[in-house]
This record gives C-alpha cells, structure tokens and sequence, in this order.
C-alpha cells in the first residue's frame, strides 16, 4: 500500500535564505546595489541614516525600474529563474549581463532589518510600491504557498521619482538589528561601497556612492583609492587574451630616496610562464581532463588556450608598496596612508566591473601570496604590500561560479586554474620588480623586519590566541622555534652557513600555509595540534640532511649516473632527449674528484632540473624540435677537469653577475637558490661554476649544432 505525501517548504526558510546565509552586513547592502546593477542604473546611492527618527538604511538607483508584472513575478519570486534562462542571459541596452543567478539575493535585505519598503518605477510609467514586514510574513503561514501575500500599491501621484523621465528603484530598510554602528564600521561600510565598482577603471558607467547623514566625520580623514596609488612604488597592468598571449607594462616609480631611478619596461606580449601547480589541489593524472573544467595538467609550462575556457580573457592591474618607513614619508605618504593600507591591500577580482567578494578583504590570501613570500622573502611581496585588481568578462567565465553565501567562487576546476593563472602573472611581475627591490634594500642598507618564517610562526601564535587556542599552539610554536635556531647551528657546523635559511624552509612553506588556513578557519584545537606536531617533526629531518658527507674520492661518470637517475622518469614524462657522454666510451673523459658526494650529485641534479625546464619552455614557446640536454666531461693536464650540462634551451636569461645570487630567477615560480646552492657547493670543495653559451665549448669538445642554449660549467682544480 503506498501513499502520496505532499512535499512541504516551511516559511522559516525565508528566514534561512535570507539573514543566515549572508554572512555580514555589507553583503547584504552588496546584494542590494548588484540589483541595480542589473537594472542598468548609473548611479546608485547607499544611505546610512542613523540619526533619523527612524533609523533606516536605503538604496536608490536611476535604473529602468520595474512594473506591476516584473514585481509579481520576479521580485516577489524566490528563486526565480528570470537571470539565468537563456533569454535573461544576454546583455542590457548598456551592455550589462546579468549579475543574479540563483534568485535569492533579495532575501538578503533581512540581513539588515525586518521591514522593507520598495518604491519603483519606469519610465513614463506608473510608480509601483509595497512594504514586508519579515517577522509578520514569515509568521502568516506555517508553510511556503499557504497565503504568504504582499500587498502592491500603484501610487496616482508619484513619490520619489516625481519627473515623467524618471525612473529607478528605492529600497529602504527600517526595523534594523544593529543600529549602534561603531566609527569602525561605518568606515568598514565606506570602503566597501567606494570598492563595490571597479574603482580602477575610469570609464566604468555604473557609480555608487554613500551618504552618512550626521556622520560624515567618521569618513573625512579617509584617503581615497587614488591618494593610496600616487604612493605605490610600483605598478604592472596585464592583459590575457583568450589565446593565452599575455601583454604587459611595468613601471617603477621610486620616490626621491638616495638616487634611485625610475624606470619603465613594455609594452611586453609574450606567452605566459605557468608556476607548477599546487600539489593540494592538483589531480592524479590518471583522471587529469584536457578537456574545458579540467584540471591544468602539469606536463606544460606555458599558458594554453584551453586553459581559459569557462574562464575568458583576464586583464588587471598590481600596485605594489614599500611599507618601510622611510619609504612612505619619502613618497609623502602620511601614516593615515598605512594604517588605511592594512584595510585595503590584497587582491581583489571584479566581473564586468563589479566586485566578488571576498576577495581582497583583509585577512582574504586567496592567491597565498604571504606563503609565497615566506618560500622566497627578498623577491616577492606579501598581500599586505599590494592593492591589485583581476577582471573577468562575465559573459565569456560562466564557468566560475559563486558560492550561494556570496563569499567567492566555488573551489571547482575553473576556478583552480584561475588562481594558478593569476599567481603566474604575479610571479611575472616580481621577477622584473625584483632588481629595483634590490636598489631600495641597498638604499636602506639593512632590512629590520622579522625573518620571514619568524614572522609567519608568529602570525600563527597571533591566530591561536584569537580562536582561544593558544595553550594548545603556543608550546609547539615555542618548539618550532627552538628547532630553527638548532638548524642555524647545524649550518654552521657543516660549513653552509653562508646559505640562506629559505633554502632549508623551501618543503615546509605548505605546512605553514595550511595551518594559517586551518587556524583562520577556526577549526578543532586538537587538528591544529596535531598539524603543528606534524611540522615539527617534518622541521627535525632537516638535521641529518645537512650533516656533510666525508669527502671521497669518486669517478664523475659516477656522479653523472645518479645525477641522472633521479630524473628518470621526467626525461620519459615531458619526452626529454638525455645524452650523457661521461658514460659513451666514445667521449667520455672520466676522471675522479675528491668531493661530499651527495652535495656534488645534489648540485649537478639542480642544473639537470633547470635544464629540463627551459628545454621545454623552449620547445612550447617556439615549437619544433625535441628538447635536448648534453652531459659531458673534459680534463686537461694543466687546468684540471670540468662536468658540463648543456640544453636547447633559449640560453642565461639574468646577466652574468646575477649568477648564483640569491633569489634572482626568470623561472616561474623559481626560487633563485639553485645555482645559489650550486656555487656554494663548489666553492666549498676549491671548484667554481660557470654558466656560458653552450657554443663557448667548442673551444674544448666538439658539440653538435643541436646545443644552441646554455652550458653550466663544474670546474675542478687540478690537484
């Protein structure tokens, strides 16, 4: 026997949809101004008025308005399909594509208060009104469908848009739940408002605004957007083209601080270097799609048409501060400026002008530019150093897709190769930026901040006490740090003391990044523990990794062979052609050296690394040919004996005296410390390195014209 069960809705979840799904206040106003985005308005008024005999807040646009019809079976629809049904989907007389898909933002005004007065009207047309009291409606029925109604007035004489060519929407909230807003909040409200539309672009057609009568104090000191970017030192603009070229400018605009010079680069088009993908958010490549919504795969370097699909072209723009002291003041920058940079930095995305949130809100990392900067700390910039914009067609990246609470896109594939795009363009722009950074620290002559994984364990212990779990993290922190200082120790005792630390927190950025992430989520004190124990003892393995190897002597074809033989399986993967001469009785010129032989096959392993990358990058950027490495040995009589890595590469792209310095690289992603390391290998067995054009070696052996890139030279003394 079976029986047929009506499916019931009750009206609470009007309630859910609305105030317990957005997240804040300035959502909710978000939502409101999204609305008149949609309705092709101009202008948009936000209004605080908390001083009122009734307190309210309202917004106003000059949009088409809407009539009787739209207001029965649109707004008054919960979930209504009327934004994403293939004829909604195309764009407005102003070339607006609709911003609402799921037809519950309206529902976010409960967020704010518990009445909602709605006056509107079209062109020439009648106005239209009608007022919700929330609590009330909700109250009415027990289920969705069981007489919710809404009375909708039609006024004879109109209201607010009292000019035959008026027209626009009023909405205005009353009954508010917070009406003791703090100086903090309204200005946290004003910087909102001013950054819902793209304040990058000046021909944006859509403006919003606000007005806080009787507290217009509370906003006066505020610098405007434009005051922060006269101050920046640098600033790049990129666009992306749907075929994956990307053309960019870069401008250094130093202030008058002990002779350092500007300087400008570009217009550059070029093919974008891609960082390797994060290992947490790559796929095994067994199920790895090439097709749109896949992954980006990691057997290609550089940035593929098809990596945008879903996506669309992406265009932007960095500005990028020196937040020392001396900077700022030489750059005029008042300590208003600084203060107001820690609310406004980060990086912020805008589709079709108008903002996601909640990108490039305090605290937001999206990119993970801070753990980027903690890997490599004199070449890149954190996100409190840069205020940074990255438009989207809204049209062309259907694919991205944002979250119902209207707090970012959904972590899905698209978005996924979104963020290792966007990465890459700032990668791009802290290599040519890393130069002049390097000016300014010499300027300075010294730097006193923090050592960055100090700072960031700090940061750690700042979070832990925020989420009231800092008994549980502070004694693994304090741990942390006692493991540093030993490894300090080590490095001194095993003759690397010259090397930077970075070299040695390369593997363990991901767990600090992580933890931050965990912490912030504010998620179970037991998992953070067990997180931080879990980098500790990854922190205790470095030991014996930097305990030396005795020297000994070793035949080179025999670090040659397990130099080789860590990357096998790569040469095989990303079809590498490998020759190695030292083992062809035809060419080999085999000698022994008294080296540590792990740092030696370590450091020849680092060039082969390099090697296979830029034959690659070569290989797509030009086509063509199979990407081609050459392993030789040479000894002379007088001079002694060398081992040399050539490639098809497209040859040195840092001058020669940036060779072996620390984090100076052109490799996406690159740390610069390979041939750092390299260098401080051989010169702590009485060696050198050199890095020629792989056709200075015909002086030596006769090489094939194949070898057209770079050759990097391991020279032995004779002893």
């Amino acid at each position: 026997m079976t029986k047929s069960v009506q499916f019931k809705v009750h009206s609470h979840v009007l309630k859910l949809l609305g105030d317990q799904l957005i997240g804040h206040d300035r959502l909710a106003v978000f939502e409101l101004v999204k609305n008149s985005y949609d309705a092709d308005a101009k202008t948009v008024t936000v209004t605080l008025d908390l001083l009122a005999p009734v307190p309210k807040i309202s917004v106003r646009d000059d949009g088409i308005g809407m009539s009787a019809d739209t207001i029965e079976n649109v707004w008054l629809q919960v979930g209504t399909d009327s934004k994403r049904n293939a004829a909604a989907r195309k764009r407005s007389p102003l070339g607006r594509f609709p911003l609402g898909e799921k037809g519950v933002g309206r529902l976010a005004v409960q967020k704010l208060g518990d009445t909602i007065r709605l006056v509107t009207r079209q062109e020439g047309k009648a106005e239209h009104s009608f007022k919700i009291s929330w609590g009330a409606l909700i109250d009415s029925a027990r289920y969705l469908g069981d007489g919710l109604a809404v009375e909708v007035g039609e006024h004879a004489s109109p209201e607010e848009f009292k000019s035959a060519s008026e027209s626009g929407t009023l909405v205005e909230i009353t009954g508010l739940h917070h009406t003791d807003w703090s100086r903090r909040e309204i200005r946290d409200l004003y910087r909102l408002v001013t950054s819902l539309c793209n304040p990058f672009d000046d021909e944006s057609s859509f403006k919003v605004e606000l007005e806080l009568p009787g507290n217009e104090a509370a906003v006066a000191d505020l610098p405007t957007l434009q005051d922060m970017l006269a101050s920046a030192v640098w600033e790049f603009g990129f666009e992306i083209d749907e075929g994956g070229m990307i053309t960019w400018d870069y401008k250094f605009r130093p202030p008058k601080f002990k002779n350092l010079t500007p300087q400008t680069k570009g217009p550059v088009e070029e093919k974008l270097a891609l960082i390797a993908p994060d290992p947490d958010e790559v796929r095994p490549r067994a199920v790895q799609l090439t097709k749109a919504g896949a992954d980006i795969e990691d057997d290609h370097i550089l940035l593929r048409p098809e990596d945008l699909e879903g996506i669309g072209p992406i265009r932007g723009s960095v500005y990028a501060f020196h937040r020392r002291d001396e900077i700022l003041k030489a750059s005029g920058a008042p300590q208003q400026l600084k203060k107001w940079l820690d609310q406004q930095t980060g990086v912020r995305v805008y589709r079709d002008n108008i903002r996601v949130f909640n990108y490039g809100e305090a605290g937001e990392d999206w990119l993970g530019l801070d753990a980027r900067r903690i890997n490599r700390p004199a070449g890149k910039l954190g996100s409190q150093s840069v205020i940074a914009q990255i438009s989207l067609d809204l049209a062309k990246s259907a694919e991205l897709k944002e979250k119902t609470n209207r707090e970012g896109f959904d972590e899905n594939a698209a978005f996924r190769r979104l963020k290792r795009v966007s990465v890459s363009v700032f990668d791009l722009f802290q290599r040519q930026h890393a130069e002049d950074r390097a000016a300014i620290d010499r300027a300075l002559k010294g730097d006193d901040e923090p050592p960055p994984v100090q700072a960031a364990l700090e940061r750690l212990e700042a979070l832990g006490k925020k989420h009231n779990i800092e008994k549980e993290v502070k004694p693994v922190l304090q741990a942390i740090k006692a493991e540093l200082k030993s490894i300090q120790e080590v490095m001194v005792a095993s003759g690397l003391a010259g090397m930077n630390l970075a070299l040695i927190f390369h593997e363990i950025v991901h767990s600090i990044d992580r933890m931050q992430r965990r912490l912030q989520a504010g998620v179970d004190p037991e998992d953070v523990r067990k997180e931080l124990d879990h980098l500790r003892k990854l922190m205790e393995t470095f030991k014996p990794l930097l305990q030396r190897d005795p020297t000994r002597n070793v035949s080179v074809d025999d670090l040659v062979r397990r130099a080789i033989g860590f990357h096998a399986d790569r040469f095989a993967r990303h079809e590498v052609v490998v020759s190695n001469w030292t083992a062809d009785p035809k060419q080999r010129h085999d000698f022994s050296v008294s080296v540590p032989r792990s740092l030696m096959v370590g450091a020849l392993s680092n060039v082969i690394d390099n090697a296979i990358y830029w034959t690659r990058f070569r290989r797509e950027r030009d086509g063509g040919g199979p990407a081609a490495i050459l392993v030789l040995s040479s000894w002379d009589m007088e001079t002694g004996g060398m081992i040399a890595v050539c490639d098809n590469g497209p040859g040195f792209q840092l001058p020669r005296d940036f060779l072996g310095k620390p984090f100076s690289s052109t490799r996406a992603g690159g740390m610069g410390l390979g041939l750092f390391y390299c260098k401080a290998v051989m010169e702590s067995i009485g060696g050198s390195l050199e890095v020629v054009d792989a056709a200075e070696l015909n002086d030596v052996v006769a090489l094939p014209a194949a070898y057209d890139g770079t050759a990097v030279v391991f020279r032995f003394q004779k002893k």
